[in-house]
């Protein structure tokens, strides 16, 4: 199994267990690595990339050291962008009924994972 392969079943895998909609794998530059998504993939990981970024440059502004994670908010759902190793980022959208608990804890499984496939490539 291919890098590529390898990281589309870690997402394919992450929407069979949680209330994922959208899923991509981004470089922290905004490139598309891989998603598993109905929409738009590269547009979606663009901003994902680039709103984590100012989150993380306005945090460490107020000293408050580099976030975990960005949760936005909508009657539609969650957008959920997390760091996954130093050159990586995770994004998702949810469901908007969905456990927030549940999807980080399977969202960082899924980070441990993508981490694993890209250091043994």
């Amino acid at each position: 199994m291919t890098t590529m392969d390898a990281l589309e079943k870690t997402l394919s895998d992450l929407h069979n267990k949680t209330a994922i909609e959208v899923s991509a794998i981004v470089s922290r530059n905004g490139v598309l690595i891989a998603a598993n998504a109905p929409t738009d993939a590269k547009t979606f990981a663009a901003m994902a990339a680039t709103m984590l970024g100012a989150a993380e440059i306005t945090s460490e502004g107020l000293d408050q050291g580099v976030p975990d994670r960005m949760i936005v908010e909508s009657r539609q759902g969650r957008l959920i962008v997390m760091g996954a190793g130093k050159k990586m980022l995770l994004a998702a959208m949810t469901e908007p009924d969905s456990n927030l608990g549940m999807v980080l804890a399977e969202l960082e499984k899924t980070i441990e994972e993508i981490v694993a496939i890209v250091e043994h490539s």
